[in-house]
Order: structure tokens, then C-alpha cells, then sequence
């Protein structure tokens, strides 16, 4: 995986945007997922199949983005710190 390379001031708001980007496609998949629990029961097949692949587009954007954050923490927990507690 590729660490971008980022200042310790601003490496906190990039995290903090990882998570929150993270958190808005898990929404989207779990609004896409119950769509498609529901379509399977009542609607045309073509309608559930829609919605199942709308959410597993956004579960793969929350794994890629929450990969991106996970990516970020390491390189910021592997850094030296600099300032002993």
C-alpha cells in the first residue's frame, strides 16, 4: 500500500475525513442492503439486483477508504515519537 507522506498537523484531518468518508459509504450500503433485503421479497428481480450491486459498490468504497485510514494510523503509530507522555 502506498503511505502518502504528510505532516503530523495535518495528518488528524486527513484521518479525520478518511473516517467520515468511511462512515458516509457504510450509510449508503446499509441503505442500499435493507433496499435490497426488501426488493428480494416484493420487487422485480432486475430492482433487487440493482440495489444489491449498489451496495456492494459502497462496501467496497468503505473497505478501500477505511484501508486508506488504516494506512494513515500506521504510518503516524510507527513514527518516533517525539514528544515522550
Amino acid at each position: 500500500r502506498h503511505q502518502p507522506a504528510h505532516s503530523d498537523a495535518t495528518t488528524p484531518v486527513i484521518a479525520a475525513r478518511q473516517w467520515y468518508e468511511a462512515e458516509r459509504a457504510m450509510k449508503v450500503a446499509r441503505h442500499s442492503f435493507d433496499r435490497w433485503l426488501t426488493a428480494s421479497d416484493q420487487d422485480a428481480a432486475s430492482v433487487a439486483i440493482m440495489h444489491a450491486h449498489h451496495a456492494r459498490t459502497a462496501v467496497h468504497e468503505a473497505a478501500r477508504t477505511i484501508a486508506t485510514l488504516v494506512d494513515t494510523l500506521d504510518a503516524q503509530t510507527t513514527e518516533p515519537a517525539t514528544n515522550p507522555a
